[in-house]
Order: structure tokens, then sequence, then C-alpha cells
């Protein structure tokens, strides 16, 4: 496959510019933006800090917990309130939401403190329950640079399996939203209040966790951050293992025989319970998953750090053996990181997958739950889409609330090229991804990539507005930049906007920055609008003699204006490929000429399948007729 440089001009479209939105040009004249895509020299992002206790009680499903929560103030504004995110309410009676969810009941918060003041979290006037956004109101206000601490009780019912968490009768557990978390406040809009509904996925933090979680003896537990205890939760031989992980093997730190034969963990005390103590930093949540029937699996996983040396992190793999090909899983994840740590390092030292829960995956720092019965390809395609997201959004921490192409749009399309990698034959780079979003591109299914997940809408439309389109977005960008600019524009960005919070513009204005050209002519058709790509060949002359020029012409019968990929072959077998750059379209028509001797007797356009045209079978040219050969993507 050839991937073409493409030097795309702006279009003189006033339609097509990015429009700025007040808060964000706003946040340019304060200094936190800049019209670059980069931080402004006055950015500035609040900072948080949680010491964690919880226990698990598998037999009545119950999470117990307590916390203290350390919240900084770096804004230069003075803070009256915190605002909780309690994601765990989507499963109380009577809160909205837009999936189907078991009420289990949601949050009891058994105690609330302020500045050592109790204080009460009350639900809002005439609701049933208390919603998944809360105010703290604090007894006195925190100042610019200031700080606050709240102590918080709670408990829950974790609910049966969902999208989300769960767990699986009394089998496996996946504690997710399953403490009270402070949210975001930006230089935007001050706290970030929208609801957790279901869709929609999440705004959150950066900061430190320090989390210590009882369960039984004999189940395992796996979860954002380091383990810090190995020898009191293990026995020694495990803890002996997991001290011996390689990059070119694949260690049983606890094996099936090991838990058979009880010895999965440590004897632990006389309650039958172990404690089990992580830390983690600079993440902006913390998930954990634990089960009695799970062996672990470990390697490590190698890649290039910024200073060019070789560094590494640990690579665990939590899952029941008899489910099928997750003996492979550890060796997934493996290949997964390294081959998305050409975006960024890898900026953590571990990263677990936990199987189970869920019929997909979902992600949290260095962890992830992916259930479901998967062909080696699929597993490994899923694991790398799961393990894309602790680039975005674990690393750069966008809204994937209002913006959930942000980070799906992006793990799908590196979740694509690393599949691709592995398995050429069964996975071909983004054709699977691009044929679903062409099935509703420019249909009244289709809704806008730029619209807040949980107002996307049903049939379908938040997988193709946050996955395949983006996805599919990415992929021809990539072509019309060139591979090297292109990648070179998302390290840039990533680089940026690592561990910070980066808004669409911010991400739109780096790739022009880096690129050196005006790219509003092709965010803002693809990004905001519905338009499609129709691409055709009408007709084509060539010069008396079967040699010399031919001249191609072409129509746009869509409303995104692209450029040209054109490849004609002769009657002998040579072929040409000539490019125009998006500036050959004046109006509806265009005309390419190429150079080829002999009889002409096909011409194609985008022979690779790089851009998402809707309409393949008028792309190609053949013995004078239109509309013949190509079946499309």
């Amino acid at each position: 496959m050839t991937l073409l440089l493409l030097a795309a001009l702006a279009l003189a479209h006033p339609a097509d510019t990015l429009p700025v939105p007040h808060a964000y040009q706003h946040a340019v004249e304060m200094g936190t933006r800049s019209d670059s895509g980069a931080p402004g020299p006055r950015y500035w992002q609040q900072r948080v800090a949680y010491d964690m206790s919880a226990s698990l009680n598998p037999d009545d499903t119950t999470v117990t917990g307590s916390e203290t929560i350390t919240y900084q103030n770096n804004s230069p504004d003075t803070l009256d309130r915190v605002v909780l995110n309690l994601g765990q309410n989507v499963y109380a009676p009577g809160n909205p939401r837009d999936r189907a969810v078991p009420v289990t009941g949601g949050f009891t918060l058994d105690r609330v403190v302020a500045e050592g003041t109790p204080v009460t979290v009350r639900k809002p006037r005439g609701a049933v329950s208390l919603g998944t956004v809360a105010d703290v109101m604090l007894p006195s206000p925190i100042p610019p640079g200031g700080s606050a601490d709240l102590d918080i009780d709670w408990h829950y019912v974790v609910p049966e399996g969902t999208f989300r968490g769960g767990r699986e009768g009394r089998e496996v557990f996946y504690m997710s939203q399953w403490y009270p978390q402070i949210a975001v406040y930006d230089d935007l809009r001050g706290w970030a209040r929208d609801p957790y509904l279901g869709d929609g996925e999440f705004y959150e933090e950066y900061g430190d966790f320090d989390v210590h979680l009882t369960v039984p003896t004999g189940w395992l537990v796996g979860a954002t951050g380091v383990l810090e205890n190995p020898g009191d939760v293990l026995t020694p031989e495990a803890a002996a293992r997991l001290r011996s992980l390689a990059h070119d093997s694949i260690t049983h730190v606890v094996s099936t025989a090991d838990r058979d034969a009880g010895h999965a963990t440590a004897p632990g005390g006389p309650n039958g319970t172990l404690t089990w103590h992580f830390t983690a930093h600079d993440v902006r949540d913390f998930a954990w998953g634990a089960s009695d029937r799970y062996v672990w699996d470990g390697t490590v996983a190698e890649y290039e750090a910024d200073d060019g040396s070789t560094t590494s992190a640990a690579i665990y793999s939590l899952y029941r053996p008899e489910k099928p090909y997750w003996s492979r899983s550890a060796d997934f994840a493996r290949r997964a990181i390294e081959f998305h740590s050409r975006w960024y390092p890898y900026p953590w030292p571990q990263m677990t997958v936990n199987e189970g829960v869920v019929r997909g995956g979902m992600e949290y720092p260095m962890i992830t739950v992916i259930g479901g019965g998967r062909s080696p390809e699929g597993l490994y395609g899923t694991i790398a889409h799961e393990l894309g997201h602790m680039w975005c959004p674990m690393l750069v921490g966008s809204d994937e609330r209002d913006y959930a192409w942000m980070d799906e749009g992006f793990a799908t399309f590196t979740e694509d090229m690393a599949s691709a990698s592995l398995f050429p034959d069964q996975r071909p780079e983004g054709l699977a991804t691009m044929r679903s979003y062409l099935r509703v591109a420019g249909s009244d299914a289709e809704t806008p990539s730029m619209r807040p997940a949980d107002l996307y809408g049903p049939f379908g439309n938040r997988g193709v507005a946050s996955y395949q389109k983006p996805a599919s977005v990415f992929r021809a960008l990539r072509t019309i930049l060139g591979p090297k600019v292109f990648d070179r524009a998302m390290r840039t960005y990533m680089r940026r906007w690592a561990f910070k919070h980066p808004q669409p513009l911010d991400f739109f204005h780096t790739f022009a920055d880096v690129s050196g050209r005006n790219l509003d002519w092709f965010f803002y058709p693809w990004m905001y609008t519905t338009r499609v790509l129709d691409q055709a060949i009408v007709d084509v002359h060539q010069d008396a003699g079967d040699a010399g020029t031919v001249t191609v012409v072409l129509e746009d019968r869509g409303r995104i204006p692209m450029p040209v990929i054109l490849e004609v072959t002769s009657a002998s077998g040579d072929t040409v490929r000539a490019v125009a750059r998006v500036d050959v379209w004046h109006g509806k028509r265009a005309s390419v000429e190429v150079g080829l001797r002999g009889k002409v007797t096909s011409a194609v356009l985008d022979p690779d399948r790089r851009f998402p045209d809707v309409n393949r079978e008028n792309n190609r040219w053949t013995s004078g007729a239109v509309g013949r050969g190509d079946a499309g993507t």
C-alpha cells in the first residue's frame, strides 16, 4: 500500500471554519489555552489525593468503604463548595439514565465530613434518590492555592454485571464508579456537572491514590496502581514469581494448580480475609476486580522512553482458565502496550487485564475488564482497543461525556493498526471500521461526532459517531498528511496534553500547528456535520494515438471535498498513480491529467480504500463504462 503525501490547501468556503465557543475564546484571552493548540502560559489544573479503605463481602455482594480526600485548589477562584461524582447512583431508583440497569440502590453515604465539620449531602428537591452529581457546601471557602479535606464513609450493593462493571453472580466482581469522587473544576466552565446517565463516560481529575482493599482469603485482586504488599497477600512462591517476570516469557504467578490446592493467596488471618495495598500516582480514577476463580499470568512490556533508553511495565492478566484463548491474554496485552507506546511511552509501572463481568470491555487507569467469548484476533482487538484508552483518555484527560470521539475514535483507530500488525489477513487495517460507518453515513440515523454522548440517540449512533467514523477520519487524515506528519502531530498533542484536560480545538489546532496547514476544511465537515464524501469518475479522454495525456473528469457528488488519489491503467498493464490537492475542485467538477502510454483501460479513485467514500461503484471507470467492477469496501 502506498501512503501519499497530499498537501491540502484550505478552501475558500466560509462555512467550513471551526466554530470557537465563547468559553474557549475567553480561555485563550486569559492565557490558559492558545491558538496553537498548546496549553497557555497560565494554564492551571486542580489536584486531588485519595486515601481509601474498602472491603468486599461476596456473600451479600456489598462494598463498604471510607476515604479521606484532599482537594488542592490551583485555580484563581475561591470555591465555596466541592462537587462529588456519585456514579454508582445510576443504579438508584428514580434517577435518570439512558441504559437499562438493575436497580440496586446506589450509594448510601453513611458519613460526610468537610474540614472536620459534619455536612449533609441532600438529594435534589422532588427526587427519589441522591443523583450522580452532588454539591458539598464547605464550612469555609477554599482560597486560590488552598486545600480542603473531606472524609466520607459509604456502602453499596454491587449490581449484577453491567456495561461498566459489577459482578457475575458471586464469582467475579469488578468495582467501577465505586467511591465518591471529586468532579473536575476547569478553566472553561468551572465545575463539570453533567450527570452520569450510563451512555456518556467520564471526565475526571488527576491525582494520587493510596488504597487498601480487604477481600476473602483465596481471592486474587487486580487494580489500578502498584501492589505494595505482595509478601502479605501471596504465597512466597507466587511472590517470587511476581518478582521474576520477563519480557520473553509468560509467568504463571498463580496457576490453576495453585488455586485448586488452596494456595492462590497467603493463608490470611483468623477472620478469613487479606488486605491488598495499592498505590497509584498521576491517574484520574481507580478501579479493581476480584475473584476466587482467577489465575494470574504475568510478563513485561518493553518500549522506548523519550531519552531513547528502553523502559518497561509489568503486564498482568487475571482470568478464569476455562475461558477460550485467555491463556494468550498477557502476551496480547504486552504487544498492545508496546505498539501503542509509539505515540507516547506508557507512563505507568503496570497494566492489568481482568476477565469477566461485561459483554465487551471497559477501561480504567492501568486496568481494564473484558468479557464475552472471542476468537484470538477478536480478543487481541478488544485488548488493543481498551489498552489504547490508556493514552486517551487516561493519559490525555479529555471530557468523554461531551466529546466521546476524542478517546473512542483514537482507541478504535489505533486498535485497527495494532490488529493489522498481528493479524493482517483477518483484520485488514481499518476496513471493517470504515464499513460500519458507511452503513449509516448520510442517513437519518447518523448524528455528528461533535455531540455529547448522551445525546447521540438510538440505533447505535454512539458507536458510529464516536468510534467508527472518527477512526475512519483519522485514517484518511493520516493519508492526506502522510504518516510522518500525522504521527508527529499525534505525539505532539499527547505530549502537550499529558495529564491535562484538552478540548477538541486543542486537538484540531495542534494538527494544524504541526502540519503547517489550515485544516478547518477537513475537520469541520467530518466532525461537526453528517455530510458525506462521494467522488465519482464521469468521463475519461485520451489523446489520439493511445499515448500522451489521459484526462479524467471527476464529479463531487457529496458535500465533503477531499484530495484525489487516482490510478490509471493501460492495455499493456502499465499503471500510473496521480494525486491532486483538495483545491483541484472548482464547484462540483474537477479534471486530473495523467501521462500514460498505450490505450487506457481503467481508472480507479482511491484504489487503496483510504477514504470513506459512500459509493465506490462510481469510483471505477472501465473501458468507457462508468460504475462497473468495484464492489465497495
